[in-house]
């Protein structure tokens, strides 16, 4: 489509909308801020897993429409919190960033998280709820997800961060796919900003057991802009 290109990067390793001042934008490489019985867990999907690239115009060549980094952080919740015998819980969180350069605008951006639940693991809330907002201007949000063992925990976890959500639609969707439940951030708008995006799911796995798989994806679609 002319003067418009369309990028996608697969890698295979909640977002509670509260109004904040306008302020800087999401560093995907920071670990979100954690409250209560949730634990950073660093061996798990090779800990802190961030990769870099850059969008082109052709592909692998071209001219560099956008830079991209790209994060995911596994958390535990405290067994000695969990009632629950037979299950072990966690939360994944993916966090990105694409700063678009070049006299290129992001037009599109959807970020989607995926956990396999084809086989023992399960999803037990994600962030956000709810399916989408708008904004008539750049806002700072917060991605907020409450982790409690599905419930059984005697204390709640809290895994969040804030980062500035741009003017335009975000819609938010949860669906099955393939064996995964994916959890996607579509946002629709323009902006030669910086545009970051948040999301987590509250999961379980068999006690001992390892935990589920996961698959995030970035699509990013560029316009010139104006």
């Amino acid at each position: 489509m002319l003067g418009k290109k369309l990028a996608l990067i697969v890698v295979v390793l909640a977002i509670a909308m509260m109004p904040l001042s306008a302020g800087a934008q999401l560093n995907p490489r920071s670990k979100p801020t954690t409250v209560g019985p949730v634990t950073y867990d660093g061996d798990t999907y090779q800990g802190r897993k961030c990769k870099d690239g850059k969008f082109r115009t052709q592909g692998t060549s071209g001219q560099v429409t956008s830079k991209w980094t790209f994060c995911v952080f596994f958390h535990r919740y405290s067994a000695a919190q969990d009632n629950n015998s037979s299950r072990d819980y966690g939360a994944i969180w993916l966090a990105t960033r694409v700063n678009p350069t070049n006299g290129w605008c992001v037009g599109r951006a959807i970020s989607q998280l995926g956990v396999q639940t084809s086989g023992s693991g399960n999803v037990i809330k994600r962030a956000p709820q709810g399916q989408g907002r708008t904004v008539d201007r750049s806002r700072e949000v917060q991605t907020r997800l409450v982790v409690d063992a599905g419930g059984s925990g005697s204390t709640q976890g809290v895994i969040k961060k804030n980062w500035t959500l741009h003017k335009g639609d975000l819609a938010i969707r949860k669906f099955k796919r393939n064996g995964f439940t994916n959890l996607r951030l579509k946002w629709d708008g323009q902006t030669k900003r910086t545009a970051s995006f948040a999301q987590a799911f509250e999961m379980s796995w068999p006690q001992g057991g390892t935990p589920p798989s996961i698959f995030p994806e970035l699509r990013v679609l560029h316009e010139r802009c104006p």
